[in-house]
């Protein structure tokens, strides 16, 4: 008999080194990658129309800012011919398109004492003689050199724009060309920002992150092995285990050809944490057993029976958990759910198959006198039992107040999201952001398209372009948009051509006849040649382009409000008809709808779990009561984060599921105790009272293991993974709490009669 053993044991090992083998050669081909638009929602009416959109125009967000500071002020010729030579080089690198910059602009201005029209440039870089006049124009004028130029601070605004929908390989070709560019220049101050630049950034901060938690997880759970077991046999097995799925769930993703996100980067501290839990109670329920008396092999067939299937199910229900985030219609976060999913129940498959073969093949652990091994553990938990039972009164009415506190904390949650809210506010790069934001109008894009509604209408007449200037006018006042351009935009300038160039005359033509000039005058000068950036080919729609200052989604949404009133109540809605798109819209929108999506895959998991609950005790009061424990913690956590004033967003809402997955193990280890006790025969109190002293060490334990593991991720740069680790980790403490609270007296009052 003991030969089969032995040769099941090598045939389980030599699987697993195969598996891990496999899944290593796989994992080492991993790569990092962080594109923005992943985080749009698949099959979007909103998203269709802004592919659409982006084919007639340009894509909104394929841009980076150069903001160049010089103290002595713009006008200053050596600071001018280093900001024209820099502009230079930026046209030499890889994967731009264009390059727009004050020094090289010009506009209109008619000169009827000859022939047609010239172009006259803001700055006279080669003649000093003129930068008083040219400064003084630049500070009175209301185009758009006014939103690239700022005479006080002496800064000036360079736009360059990247290839389109660029790929990662050219985004960090160029971004490396250009940090290289930027530190070899010798402004006084330099700023810089744009899409590429962050997405570099993020998986800089991702790579460092990714080795970094692994690192500070494992020394974690290493601390908590030595003081749990205070052997090497006790830190090698577990250890062991939880790499080994590691190994595998990384290896499986590379598999599918995902790479690592934001969200995926976290796979590998809930490997360790989630399968150190289902080793700790495997090891400590064969322990148990060797400590009564039995057997290896007894031990071993005892630990499978009784804590193998308790393992099962809250691999199940944690799995359940992650995998409800399919529900969000996002790819990255839809990946994060599923790979951490089936890793949690590959890790199931490791440790179900590799530590009763360990186990076997490696000496019996030397186990301290029974009468006197985990006294003090013994000694303690009884103490907290005798405690419970008597304040049990007290208990309920605390958690009844505690939970009405929380309730009305939770009425007080608000969604809202910032882009870049990702990056704490001392970052480097949310600096460079508030530097524009200051100064420059901000970097959130705006767009908006205008069609023209009535049958044979376009653009260019001149009631459905007076209508677009109203609106252009109100999103500069009040909507609060900057370096606004539109199709309006060449009127204005050749308006002011007309008028001998003097800055007050850059304004729309109100009336017909002046708008109809200005028209002629346009084709003439080839103006209108220019529209095609701004309005379609056929005419019918038009590009409403500019930028701002983010306020949040939430504001977003009172100034949309606000916006479709002024369309109703002041614009001839017959004439136009407006729709606004872009980058910031489509994440807006599928932010808000991944935190309802997230809550209603919750939902869909506490039902889940309870029926599952009530199908393994045949019993559904067993499965209601398995989700009291878990519901008080989430509770707690959506109190704390109404009363703090913590936005729910994505991160927030993606805490409530990845909690409640994993806090949900230790009341089914409590429960199947529990339902073991009393299928032999126990009262209702003396089984809950058993299994209070037999499984408490285990849940307490293990509780203490996740805590660590999760509180890593309290030293991340990103912010959506500091809250991961802050509110999980008070989900779990508070879940360890009332497992050890609140679920005995529950039974107690509940239950009194058997379920099973």
């Amino acid at each position: 008999m003991s030969d089969k053993y032995k040769k099941y044991s090598y045939l389980a090992l030599l699987f697993i080194v195969i598996i891990t083998l496999f899944s290593g050669s796989q994992a080492i081909k991993l790569r990092f990658d962080y594109d923005f638009e992943k985080f749009f929602p698949q099959e979007d009416d909103d998203l269709d129309f802004f592919t659409s959109y982006r084919k007639t125009f340009e894509n909104d967000n394929d841009f980076v800012l150069f903001a160049l500071k010089n103290n002595a002020g713009v006008f200053d010729q050596d600071f001018l011919n280093k900001a024209q030579e820099f502009t230079n080089h930026l046209n030499t690198l890889p994967h731009v398109r264009e390059v727009i910059s004050p020094l090289e602009a010009k506009y209109p201005k008619f000169d009827f004492s000859s022939i047609g029209d010239f172009q006259v440039p803001y700055f006279h870089i080669k003649e000093p003689a003129k930068y008083s006049a040219d400064s003084l124009f630049i500070s009175q004028s209301n185009d758009p050199i006014s939103n690239v130029v700022s005479i006080e601070n002496g800064v000036l605004v360079i736009v360059l724009k990247n290839k389109e929908l660029i790929n990662k390989d050219d985004s960090d070709e160029l971004s490396t060309a250009i940090n290289s560019l930027v530190d070899s220049s010798d402004f006084d101050e330099i700023y810089v920002i744009g899409k590429i630049l962050g997405q570099q950034l993020y998986i800089d901060i991702m790579k460092v992150e990714f080795g970094t938690f692994m690192a500070i997880s494992i020394l974690i759970l290493i601390i908590f092995l030595i003081i749990a077991y205070r052997s090497l046999w006790g830190i090698v097995i577990p250890m062991t285990t939880v790499l080994l799925s590691v190994v595998v769930s990384l290896g499986i993703m590379q598999l599918f050809g995902r790479p690592l996100n934001m969200m995926t980067t976290l796979l590998p501290v809930i490997m360790l944490v989630v399968g150190m839990s289902d080793v700790v109670h495997l090891v400590a329920k064969y322990l148990e057993e060797i400590r009564i008396g039995k057997s290896k092999v007894d031990a071993i067939r005892y630990t499978l029976k009784s804590v193998g299937m308790a393992t099962l199910l809250t691999s199940i229900t944690t799995s359940l958990g992650f995998i409800t985030l399919i529900f969000v219609n996002m790819e990255p976060v839809q990946d994060f759910g599923i790979f951490t999913a089936v890793g949690v129940m590959s890790a199931f498959g490791i440790a179900i198959i590799f530590i009763p073969a360990i186990l076997y093949l490696a000496k019996t652990p030397k186990i301290a006198d029974p009468t006197k091994s985990n006294a003090d553990w013994d000694k303690w938990l009884r103490k907290c039992f005798v405690l419970l039972i008597r304040n049990k009164k007290s208990v309920f009415i605390g958690y009844i107040i505690i939970g009405f506190i929380a309730l009305i904390g939770a009425f007080q949650i608000q969604f809202d999201y910032f882009l870049m809210q990702e990056l704490g506010d001392d970052d480097p790069l949310v600096k460079e952001i508030k530097f524009f934001e200051a100064n420059f109008d901000g970097i959130r894009p705006f767009e908006m398209a205008v069609v023209a509604k009535k049958e044979g209408a376009t653009v260019f007449d001149f009631e459905v372009m007076n209508e677009i200037n109203k609106m252009e006018e109100f999103l500069i006042d009040d909507y609060e948009v900057g370096q606004m351009i539109s199709p309006t935009t060449p009127f204005k300038f050749v308006n002011r051509g007309l008028r001998n160039g003097k800055p007050e005359f850059y304004t729309f033509p109100l009336k017909e006849m002046r708008y109809n000039y200005i028209a002629e005058k346009m084709k003439e000068s080839g103006v209108s040649n220019k529209l095609v950036d701004i309005i379609s080919e056929d005419g019918k729609m038009a590009r409403l382009s500019g930028r701002m200052v983010d306020p949040g989604s939430r504001q977003i949404l009172v100034r949309n409000d606000s916006l479709e009133n002024f369309y109703q109540k002041y614009i001839d809605t017959t004439v136009i008809d407006y729709k606004l798109t872009g980058t910031p819209v489509i994440i807006d929108k599928s932010s808000r709808y991944l935190a309802l999506n997230v809550l209603s895959g919750l939902a869909v998991a506490f039902i889940l779990i309870a029926v599952m609950m009530s199908l393994l005790f045949k019993s559904i009061k067993m499965g209601l009561i398995s989700l009291i424990p878990n519901f008080f913690p989430i509770l707690l956590i959506a109190g704390i984060i109404g009363y703090f004033g913590i936005d729910l967003n994505i991160t927030t809402s993606i805490v409530f599921t990845v909690a409640f997955g994993i806090a949900v193990d230790d009341t089914i280890h409590f429960l199947s105790r529990y339902a073991q006790e009393l299928k032999k025969g126990r009262s209702n109190l003396y089984a809950i009272k058993r299994t209070f002293l037999s499984t408490g060490k285990a849940i307490v334990i293990t509780s203490i293991i996740l805590l660590g593991g999760f509180c890593s991720l309290i030293f991340s740069d990103f912010m959506s993974t500091f809250y991961i680790g802050v509110f999980v980790s008070l989900t779990l403490l508070f879940a360890v709490i009332t497992d050890m609270m609140l679920l005995p007296l529950v039974l107690i009052f509940w239950n009194k009669q058997k379920p099973c």
